[in-house]
């Protein structure tokens, strides 16, 4: 599966200390978007599910998987790959997404019965926060919310 890399021990972005991962793309047009450098081919790379979670894995401090940076439902099976591939090594998982809830779960149907948290919302910079949390999370825009599933 391509991806645009991954980040170890990422404090803030999850209610667990995890291993961000970066989609491969995103074809959102969220003004100022603070990710924008990343849909640069240069950054793509490759590997398995499996390969991912190993290299997650070989930091002891990652407790899970923080999906992230671009929009996984862009690349779904590999979204679910990566969340099952997580699961059965007894990780966390959480997934960003701008989608509504209703839309991301028409998407990846398969993922609405697993213990994952999800961040649904739009970044919206008119609606900019600096006190939006949730599952102690800052989230960027008060439009934003994360949920537990499972």
């Amino acid at each position: 599966m391509l991806y645009k890399g991954i980040r170890h021990n990422i404090l803030n972005d999850a209610p667990f200390i995890g291993a961000l991962i970066i989609a491969n793309d995103c074809h959102m047009p969220c003004k100022n978007c603070i990710n924008e450098h990343l849909k640069d081919p240069k950054y793509t790379t490759s590997n398995t599910a499996g390969e991912i979670i190993a290299e997650v894995l070989s930091n002891g401090l990652n407790g899970g998987i923080i999906l992230s940076g671009l929009e996984w439902t862009e690349q779904a099976n590999d979204m679910v790959k990566l969340a099952m591939e997580a699961l059965k090594n007894n990780l966390e998982v959480i997934i960003y997404s701008h989608h509504t809830e209703k839309y991301f779960f028409k998407i990846v149907p398969e993922l609405k019965s697993k213990p994952i948290y999800v961040k649904f919302g739009l970044y919206d910079e008119k609606l900019k926060s600096s006190n939006n949390i949730s599952y102690g999370v800052k989230l960027a825009t008060s439009n934003q919310y994360i949920k537990y599933f499972g």
